[in-house]
């Protein structure tokens, strides 16, 4: 008779400890959230360690094709060591890039369909919902003082250690996460309500790239469930519906209603060019036309990732931009981030991980709508250029590739 087989120690739920350390300091402790990675490491080595064969059974074509373009892109990082004029900057730059390769790596030697698996999620996204809850609270205690604020191109109040844009993106991503898990975990209530009270928040919070982020993913998630499914009746009604979301929420929301007004202030500063200072849409588009100049003339190669902002600063200069120093900002944007660092073969690997990301989950409508609200936020920010950002966008994308059936069993065995 065969004995049973042991439960490995690396697959008992102890793996799940890294996840849970990021999702519970992600929103107030970047020290903590530093040692998750280091968790990450040291668990994913012992693993690979222990069993060998792992390696080769685990990985998806998509998977290897992925982590290859991000070496690639750890590589020119590396290699800015010969362009870079402070080494404290590259040593800072490193430190925030090798993340990347390890977050990666722990996210595919994940299991995924353990129970363990939707928990830890779970714990994510609940915190992201109690962050928000706190956030609004503290928005209807300072109601006046921070709606005067919004129409100043100001943001309402976020209570963690993250930056609002960065929040945002949180929210949008937690909501589709608890569609998935909706569909297909074990917590059916739980992921509802959960969803239902980050989307109605969101339009609280106000922050315009999640929500735009959160709409865009929407629309994408709509067409490709319904149009699949020739329900083109249901389709038009949703649409319908969510068009006029906008519309109650600018009724019966300030901060909302607000911000929409200042978007409108700002775009008639865009058009007019004649005060775009403090206009978080004019400077913005102003720091996307001082990008484009700067990637001009370094195209091939970029100017390093340690002198992005030396260059686009003194493009500024040369441009005789209207705006003042301390609003001449960054691109935020992380196709203009990436090709002023390392040119055009920059800007192909990231759209090369993108579009291999696409083909693999472009069958499934929650995947995909993760997709597109990852790539407007990529379109709105520099989002893989802070370590909150990196950690969500790699464990997300590597712990919902879809892989077989037996490599799923073989991992939790």
């Amino acid at each position: 008779m065969q004995d049973k087989k042991e439960p490995s120690f690396f697959f008992n739920g102890w793996e799940f400890i890294p996840f849970l350390l990021f999702a519970t300091s992600v929103f107030f402790s970047r020290a903590l959230l530093s040692v998750s990675v280091g968790l990450m490491l040291i668990w994913s080595i012992l693993l690979l360690k222990k069993n060998k064969t792992i390696f080769k059974s685990i990985f998806t074509k998509t998977s290897k094709r992925l982590l290859i373009l991000l070496c690639v892109w750890v590589l020119f990082v590396i290699f800015d060591f010969f362009r870079t004029e402070n080494s404290t900057d590259w040593l800072t730059e490193i430190a925030l890039k090798i993340p990347i390769l390890i977050v990666s790596l722990y996210a595919i030697l994940l299991p995924k369909t353990s129970c363990k698996n939707e928990n830890s999620w779970l714990i994510l996204v609940t915190i992201t919902a109690l962050t928000a809850v706190v956030s609004a609270v503290n928005y209807f205690i300072n109601y006046q003082e921070i709606n005067e604020l919004l129409l100043q191109s100001k943001h309402v109040p976020i209570f963690s250690n993250m930056h609002h844009i960065y929040f945002g993106v949180y929210c949008t991503i937690a909501i589709w996460v608890s569609m998935y898990f909706y569909k297909n975990g074990t917590k059916a209530t739980w992921w509802a309500s959960i969803g239902i009270v980050l989307f109605v928040l969101m339009h609280i919070l106000v922050s315009r790239t999640g929500l735009v982020s959160l709409y865009a993913s929407i629309v994408v998630f709509l067409i490709a469930n319904e149009w699949k499914s020739k329900r083109y009746k249901r389709l038009l009604i949703s649409l319908i519906v969510l068009l006029c979301l906008p519309i109650v929420g600018y009724t019966v929301s300030s901060s909302f209603r607000n911000k929409v007004l200042n978007s409108l202030e700002d775009f008639n500063a865009l058009k007019s060019q004649k005060e775009i200072n403090y206009k978080s849409l004019a400077m913005r588009v102003e720091a996307w036309k001082t990008s484009l100049h700067v990637i001009q003339n370094n195209a091939v190669i970029g100017v390093g990732a340690t002198n992005t902002d030396r260059y686009l600063q003194k493009q500024y200069v040369q441009d005789e931009t209207v705006l003042y120093k301390d609003n001449r900002v960054g691109p935020h944007n992380q196709f203009l981030e990436i090709t002023m660092a390392h040119g055009l073969m920059g800007l192909m690997l990231l759209l090369a991980f993108l579009l291999i990301w696409f083909v693999s989950i472009k069958r499934n409508p929650i995947l995909l709508a993760v997709f597109v609200a990852f790539f407007v936020s990529l379109m709105l920010e520099s989002f893989l250029e802070r370590q909150q950002g990196i950690l969500l966008f790699c464990i997300f994308v590597f712990a919902f590739i879809p892989v077989p059936s037996t490599i799923n069993k073989e991992t939790e065995t």
